[in-house]
């Protein structure tokens, strides 16, 4: 991870009004932050929108609304209580409570049936099976990736992002076609975790493309409550926020076309002034990669992000404002948060420059200095000694060199040598080094 590379506030204030009360609530209510809560919010309106909408992209090509997102936390940071507050209206639907609303005076409607919508663990021949006994959209939603991890499928995944056509071959049934399937996904999960799986398959997923089909999100830690100013107000409630009764309108839609043989979902389209700014933004993309070297290192992420930017501007138009058309609004809000999420890819998966890791290295090698030399009373040690019970990241000769150099550059400490042996010497022992802004300060 590039941990020097700033994050950035997430863009709330992109949201419609509707959405940012309701993203308020969930974050005072769970003691979260936004970085967590919006995009398990898009997540969860996506795989709500999915199921009855498609997006007629500029070129002509048609694409799904769905929408797959990662959220890393740590152990106890509300994942769950997160989740927890958006899927209130997919669980009805499977348990077969929605209704359609009925006009004062008219008969009540009678249920509509639901199936499994909300899948938490489930093998890919679980998944296939609940596809052949009629679902045409599903909802990974894991509070806990681990579970995802330990079945993942990592060709198929990224069909089910594009929605293709799911060729299912097995010895009883032979071969099953199975068209017009969608599925979003949620994962949540611990920063232990995605880290140890990373060094395992992390450029597996990468290069295969299901990570940068990804809006991933490192979230932050809270540092007090909000609403802590004048005037801010925000629904108590999240449990009954108009949110859950737009998930159910939805589903309820999604419902009654599986009474429809030969069901099409709607399809949108951008209007003018909207497709004006998304062919600025894709334009702007490739201009950022042919000018700026430093963003191939996440190119997969960026080539992706204008068609993020199409799925997350529908979500939103139809989620708020269904209609045939997505207005410029929805883009620009669209806008704001992919390339967020574009930021939080390159502090992710973004190589460190020579220079941040040469600062890096220096921060810590001078921190253990510190700490033996308060222990022991000595300024001096040896680098043999260093190589051997430093922090680990230090153990090699190649990143010990870094770090002693960029030391010795900055005067923080000396080089002495005594026969064979190289000594460590610090200059200032009551100096700590701080970093603000991605430069160390005091240097």
């Amino acid at each position: 991870m590039n941990e020097y590379f700033n994050k950035a506030v997430y863009p709330i204030d992109a949201l419609p009004c509707a959405l940012r009360d309701f993203a308020d609530s969930v974050v005072a209510s769970t003691q979260s932050t936004y970085d967590m809560v919006v995009p398990v919010m898009l997540a969860t309106m996506s795989a709500a929108v999915q199921g009855v909408v498609d997006v007629r992209t500029p070129y002509g090509t048609k694409l799904p609304t769905s929408l797959f997102v990662s959220v890393i936390a740590k152990s106890g940071d509300r994942k769950s209580s997160v989740l927890n507050r958006m899927t209130l209206g997919f669980e009805e639907f499977e348990k077969g409570n929605l209704k359609e609303i009925s006009l004062p005076g008219w008969p009540a409607q009678e249920a509509l049936g639901g199936h499994q919508f909300l899948i938490e663990e489930a093998t890919e021949k679980g998944v296939i099976d609940i596809f052949k006994e009629g679902a045409k959209s599903v909802f990974y939603s894991l509070d806990e990736g681990a579970l995802l991890f330990k079945n993942l499928d990592i060709p198929n995944l990224c069909k089910r992002f594009n929605g293709d056509t799911i060729r299912n071959v097995s010895r009883t049934n032979g071969v099953v076609f199975l068209h017009d399937r969608r599925t979003a996904l949620c994962m949540l999960t611990q920063d232990v975790t995605f880290e140890r799986f990373m060094k395992k398959k992390g450029e597996l997923l990468v290069e295969s493309g299901l990570m940068p089909r990804m809006l991933i999100s490192q979230a932050s830690i809270q540092n007090g409550p909000i609403g802590g100013f004048p005037g801010f107000k925000f629904h108590k409630n999240s449990d009954d926020h108009k949110f859950h009764q737009r998930i159910r309108e939805l589903m309820v839609v999604y419902a009654k076309s599986l009474r429809i043989v030969n069901y099409n979902r709607q399809e949108i389209y951008l209007d003018d002034e909207a497709a004006n700014l998304w062919g600025h933004y894709s334009n702007n993309v490739d201009i950022l990669l042919m000018k700026y070297p430093e963003w191939n290192d996440i190119r997969a992420f960026m080539r992706r992000s204008s068609e993020q930017v199409i799925r997350v501007a529908g979500v939103l138009q139809y989620f708020i404002d269904a209609g045939e058309k997505i207005q410029v609004w929805a883009v620009r809000a669209a806008i704001s948060i992919v390339q967020w999420h574009m930021l939080e890819a390159k502090r992710i998966f973004g190589e460190e420059s020579l220079e941040l890791t040469s600062f890096r290295l220096a921060k810590k090698m001078y921190e253990y200095m510190l700490r033996r030399s308060q222990k022991i009373g000595s300024e001096y040690i040896g680098k043999s000694e260093v190589l051997r019970y430093a922090p680990s990241e230090l153990r090699s000769a190649d990143a010990l060199d870094l770090a002693i150099n960029q030391l010795a550059a900055c005067g923080k400490i000396s080089i002495v040598s005594y026969g064979r042996k190289t000594y460590l010497k610090l200059n200032e022992i009551n100096h700590f080094l701080s970093l603000q802004n991605g430069v160390l300060a005091n240097w």
